[in-house]
């Protein structure tokens, strides 16, 4: 134990402390700042950047064309500036126009010419086919937020397996240092024991015999003693992890867990009794992600309509010039097309078609799926609060069977072999006890996990509330 007191001070650098780490205390190391809970955070970033990114397709965009002729017979010259602004609805874009020209132009170049004053214009461009219920880039935006959806219900899951792991690390550690503790006491206990056996043995009260016979037993014990500690420390480095930050637990409070005082969040039974969320966030996230598909569908069909668009203009020159460009001028234009076979578009289609087919059962391959698990998972919890229950009936009972055969063995009328064999099997008895109850609470976190309640959100409402069980058998008895 001397080893694992120097090794834990070494490892945290602390002075030592009356309390024990409690679950909720470990709890609010495990979710400041983890860079597991970041780098989720991070990806969060992402999928916002990328709505900003579809949105931006809509972006006003002023722009600006000139040319002069330097050389030759014409000295013509040419300025334009163009305001456009793209809208949602039709597929439609909104522009309007400033231009001036000075200089004569060639007779192919008369387009470019305007009053003195240059020439204003306003128009609107319009999609009455293709393009006019959906296109690109309102596809693109539309799928930017289900993808952003999507990947909060990803992270609801992600965020529910790290503290599912955190908290298992816990109870892996909680066992595994009551297990050292109660390994501690027997073999102290044989260690005192032991000078009363070679007194005995030396008054020829016992045969030297007996004496190896505990010895061995002894070497036994102090052998799982150290593989107990042993498997303590795998556990710190675990809680190492998990607890990053710099105001880490004592030495004291990380040697003085108790199992069987594992203050259990009342949040956590709760949440088991209610069957956490309404929609479980995996199907949530396929959910969004059939609408992602079907915005493709809609694209898909879409491509398949002929392309009709129309633009509307009107201008006016200002100043003094020729007769010709004084009047106020209305332009429609139509343009037309359409393929003949369409064999991208129909491709495009019938692929999005099987790809709906394929998420559909899929989904209903992972609705299935979890609750299979969660159903499996009941069934061993209750099996575990049943044999937790029946442990604990065998540690009194093995307790009361090796008093008596110690009580015997005072009286002359047992052995020492007899005493052992006692002695251990209320040692082994207490020991599945231990993970007995732990495994109550294994089965119960894994229920936890199954249907993703575990996440940031969860954990900070638990801790917000500072509501714990703190009458472990008031948990035990409360879960389903």
């Amino acid at each position: 134990m001397r080893r694992l007191v120097v090794y834990s001070l070494l490892l945290f650098g602390f002075c030592p402390s009356s309390s024990a780490l409690t679950l909720q205390e470990y709890l609010s190391q495990v979710a400041k700042n983890h860079p597991e809970i970041l780098a989720i955070d991070a990806t969060t970033g992402q999928y916002q950047a990328d709505i900003q990114y579809a949105d931006g397709a809509y972006d006003a965009k002023l722009e600006h064309n000139s040319f002069s002729r330097v050389t030759g017979y014409y000295d013509g010259l040419q300025a334009a500036q163009k305001f456009s602004k793209p809208l949602e609805a039709y597929n439609a874009e909104i522009f309007s126009e400033y231009r001036i020209s000075d200089g004569d132009f060639p007779v192919y170049e008369q387009e470019y010419a305007t009053l003195s004053g240059g020439e204003a214009s306003v128009g609107v461009k319009l999609s009455l086919l293709q393009g006019r219920e959906t296109d690109k880039n309102r596809t693109a935006m539309a799928n930017a937020r289900l993808k952003y959806k999507m990947w909060n219900e990803e992270a609801k899951l992600a965020q529910s397996e790290f503290y599912y792991s955190a908290i298992l690390a816990y109870l892996d550690w909680a066992e595994a240092l009551s297990y050292y503790h109660k390994i501690e006491q027997l073999v102290t206990v044989s260690l005192n024991r032991q000078a009363g056996i070679k007194t005995r043995v030396a008054e020829g009260d016992v045969a030297e015999i007996e004496l190896l016979e505990f010895e061995t037993r002894l070497l036994e014990r102090q052998s799982a003693l150290l593989a107990a500690e042993r498997k303590v420390q795998g556990s710190l480095q675990k809680l190492r992890y998990y607890m990053h930050s710099a105001h880490l637990p004592d030495s004291q409070a990380m040697q003085s867990i108790n199992a069987s005082q594992i203050a259990w969040p009342r949040a956590f039974n709760e949440a088991i009794i209610t069957g956490g969320p309404t929609t479980h966030p995996a199907l949530t996230a396929k959910a969004h992600e059939m609408q992602v598909l079907k915005q493709k569908m809609r694209l898909a069909e879409v491509a398949l309509l002929p392309k009709l668009d129309i633009e509307a203009k009107v201008a006016r020159d200002i100043g003094s010039g020729p007769t010709s460009l004084q009047d106020t001028e209305t332009k429609i234009g139509l343009y037309f097309s359409v393929p003949f076979e369409r064999s991208q578009a129909k491709a495009k289609k019938s692929k999005t078609q099987f790809e709906i087919s394929a998420l559909e059962q899929k989904t209903n391959a992972l609705q299935r799926s979890i609750d299979a698990k969660l159903q499996e998972r009941l069934v061993n919890l209750s099996y575990a609060k049943r044999l937790h229950k029946m442990q604990e009936q065998q540690v009194i009972l093995s307790r009361k069977l090796f008093e008596q055969e110690q009580r015997q063995f005072e009286f002359g009328s047992s052995d020492f072999f007899m005493l052992n064999n006692r002695e251990a099997d209320a040692f082994q008895a207490e020991l599945k006890a231990l993970t007995a109850r732990i495994n109550v609470y294994r089965e119960a976190l894994a229920i936890l996990k199954i249907n993703a309640v575990l996440d940031h959100a969860f954990i900070q409402q638990t801790l917000t509330a500072r509501v714990l069980n703190t009458d472990s058998q008031s948990v035990f008895e409360t879960m389903p």
